[in-house]
């Protein structure tokens, strides 16, 4: 075969390669036969080859060839890009390792973002490549401090950056630089600056932290984290705030009793400046809940209100202590010139009072606020200004005030007799007693009477008379029926035995009898007996046998006895 055939042979081959698969005349195309011979031995075509080759639209062509070209130099290209990923990651240049080097592809498979394995470590442990170990474990850092602190749209991953150092600060939660804030400001990381503020605000909240810890003496607290529930109740106590009860109970838990007590005093202090307020005490500058004037207040304010209405505060004190209002108060309050506080005091404790002596309604400050102030101290009360009282009407014969008058009346015979030996003294002390609702009282001041030192007939009739009258309170009657004949044979003439015996026939439903003796009694000079009847009715506990007493009278004179009416209901 000559030269011309293999030639024709190989221009066809070269075009099956290249895939030219255009019309062409006859004649080869030696133009194209040269490109294509350049191409298969690798000699670079020059643009105006390439333009022939896009002018007869041999465009695959021409790719084909450009990528055969490419190719060519794809070694070169691959070993600069090695001798890059050397530099970069700090290979040292005494180590030779050729192109087909496992450490090429490690760095490459990193650089291209992908995770390394343990394998991938190994093949870089075993070459001793310490530095570069390290250099990817940094980076790797980087990228996680990168999301850490929202700043993922710094694309580089390599730490030799600024920001590497500003992250490692914000990671160990130290202060940065002035100059390194400026940065991420020019640099647009608004969201990393955000960070920095808020440990900046971290930072200076456990310097107050620390403060505050020695503010209050609770240095030994080991804990420094804000999170710590003692950061927020200093906070609190700082600033005066009421704790909660969730803070108090762990303040108790960890012992911490003088925080407790500083809880306590800082609502004290509100309370009193509250109090103060209301109480029209304003003048008063002293705001320490130890002052009298707090405590007086605070009677003030559980006197007007009910238990549920009082502060956390009032609760305990009123758990703790009797909380009464005194006249020692309302003393203390006018030598402190808080005489606007002092009525409002009265005013409260005559309230009080009312209510202690179970005085329904209407009442007038004066005369009565004093008497029950007598009455608290107990003092005598003058007998004609309480006999007026009770004759108008405007003091109750059976109230709790008479009922304390008698009683002051009786102690205070009890003790003249002790002190003079004045027997008299000893039914006096016995019919206030009486008076005062405590029959056995009544009794047991006569029980050791010795009668053969009682001498005046009149003086023994009158005990006798006023410890009968006391057991038929306790109703004893035969023993009052055996009083009241030892009174009438002391002194025959005499009202008060028959009066008494009386009341002990009406008290056995033997009302005839009854109304003989009350006969007698007023033959003797007794007033109308009516008070000791109506007694009778009013203290008869039975209903029925109330009830039977008041129509018996109501049968005898319905008019002269109208006032039974109201015991048939």
């Amino acid at each position: 075969m000559d030269n011309s055939d293999l030639q024709d042979r190989y221009f066809a081959t070269l075009r099956e390669k290249y895939e030219v698969y255009l019309e062409t005349s006859s004649t080869p195309d030696r133009f194209l036969y040269l490109i294509l011979r350049k191409a298969d031995l690798g000699i670079p075509l020059s643009d105006l080859e390439f333009q022939y080759l896009a002018d007869n639209l041999l465009f695959v062509t021409a790719e084909i060839i450009s990528l055969q070209q490419y190719k060519a130099t794809e070694k070169t290209r691959l070993e600069a890009e090695f001798q890059n990923l050397r530099t970069k990651y700090q290979i040292p240049k005494e180590l030779e390792l050729p192109v087909s080097s496992p450490v090429y592809s490690v760095l490459s498979k990193f650089e291209a973002g992908h995770s390394l394995t343990d394998s991938d470590f190994k093949e870089l442990n075993d070459r001793d490549l310490v530095d570069t170990i390290h250099l990817i474990q940094e980076s790797l850092n980087f990228s996680n401090l990168k999301e850490k602190f929202k700043a993922t749209r710094h694309l580089s991953q390599f730490p030799d950056e600024p920001l590497f150092s500003i992250l490692k600060k914000l990671d160990l939660k130290e202060p940065l630089f002035d100059s390194e804030a400026e940065w991420l400001l020019d640099s647009n990381f608004g969201e990393t600056l955000e960070i920095v503020w808020q440990q900046e605000k971290e930072r200076e909240a456990e310097r107050e932290f620390s403060e505050l810890k020695c503010q209050y003496q609770v240095e030994s607290y080991p804990e420094t984290s804000i999170a710590s529930p003692l950061y927020s109740i200093l906070k609190k106590l700082s600033l005066q705030k009421e704790l909660d009860r969730s803070e108090c109970a762990w303040l108790k838990q960890q012992n911490f009793d003088n925080l407790l007590a500083i809880d306590r005093k800082n609502q004290g202090i509100k309370l009193f400046i509250a109090l103060k307020e209301k109480y029209q005490a304003t003048k008063y500058q002293n705001s320490d809940p130890s002052s009298p004037l707090f405590l007086i207040l605070s009677k003030l304010e559980i006197s007007e209100l009910k238990f549920e209405a009082l502060s956390k505060d009032l609760q305990v004190l009123t758990e703790k202590s009797d909380l009464q209002l005194s006249e020692q108060d309302i003393i203390w309050l006018s030598k402190s010139n808080l005489f606007e506080t002092e009525n409002l005091a009265k005013n409260i404790h005559f309230k009080a009072l009312k209510s202690k002596y179970q005085i329904v309604g209407e009442l007038a400050i004066d005369p009565f606020y004093e008497i029950m102030l007598k009455l608290e101290r107990q003092e005598r009360l003058d007998p004609k200004q309480v006999i007026q009282l009770i004759e108008e009407g405007r003091l109750s014969r059976h109230g709790k005030i008479a009922i304390a008058y008698y009683r002051l009346e009786a102690l205070f015979y009890e003790k003249e007799y002790q002190r003079t030996g004045n027997k008299w003294n000893l039914p006096s002390a016995s019919s206030n007693w009486r008076k005062a609702n405590d029959p056995e009282k009544a009794l047991k001041v006569t029980e050791n009477v010795n009668w053969t030192k009682v001498r005046e007939s009149d003086l023994r009739s009158a005990i006798y008379v006023t410890r009968g009258a006391a057991f038929r309170d306790l109703d004893r009657l035969d023993e009052a029926e055996n009083c009241a004949m030892q009174a009438m044979e002391c002194q025959p003439e005499s009202h008060q035995p028959y009066t008494l015996m009386g009341a002990i026939e009406y008290n056995r439903s033997n009302y005839l009898e009854g109304d003989r003796w009350f006969q007698m009694a007023a033959e003797r000079g007794a007033d109308d007996p009516d008070d000791e009847i109506e007694k009778i009715v009013r203290m008869t506990k039975d209903k029925k046998k109330r009830r039977e007493v008041a129509q018996y009278l109501l049968d005898k004179d319905s008019n002269h006895y109208r006032w039974a009416t109201s015991y048939l209901k």
